[in-house]
């Protein structure tokens, strides 16, 4: 009994873990037309109805502190305008709490932190492959971005969804 313990605790964690990440979702898409493949995207968006109201009320207030010339910190990457241009780059190689722009939400700051890390997460997993395959990267609501293949940090972005 005490050899299976570990790996019953660690089967229970694995599969708990698809729910406790539902707030975001990852999207790898691929154009193909008749000239062959085209570049890929990766889409980083919501699931479900409260972490589309979660990062609608963010992405508002990542807006308002972009336009008065603030960062926003997103754990592993950091957005932010230099000379009119907004720019992505590296920020927390440890991603912990502190390492995320808060917003002013109706939600408990664990809540907060959660949804946060796991945006992160994703976010990094898409940079990091756009950074491999080369395509754009899109966070609704807030940044596009073309990564070309083999390109380093920062990133030139674009926002998206809004106008500075």
């Amino acid at each position: 009994m005490g050899k299976t313990l570990p790996w019953m605790l660690l089967l229970g964690l694995w599969l708990l873990s698809p729910a406790l990440a539902q707030d975001w979702r990852l999207t790898r898409s691929q154009t193909l037309t008749q000239a062959g493949a085209r570049e890929w995207r990766y889409t980083l968006s919501p699931s479900g109805k409260e972490a589309q109201e979660l990062w609608r009320k963010l992405s508002e207030q990542y807006r308002e502190h972009l336009r008065a010339g603030y960062r926003v910190d997103l754990g592993a990457w950091r957005l932010y305008f230099l000379g009119g241009r907004l720019r992505v780059e590296p920020h927390c190689p440890a991603v912990n709490p502190a390492c995320f722009t808060f917003g002013a939400l109706p939600v408990s700051k664990g809540r907060q932190d959660r949804f946060l890390l796991e945006l992160s997460q994703l976010l990094h997993q898409a940079l990091t492959q756009a950074q491999t395959t080369g395509g754009v990267v899109l966070l609704s609501r807030l940044f596009r971005l073309e990564v070309p293949r083999g390109a380093n940090p920062p990133y030139p972005a674009s926002p998206s969804g809004w106008r500075p």
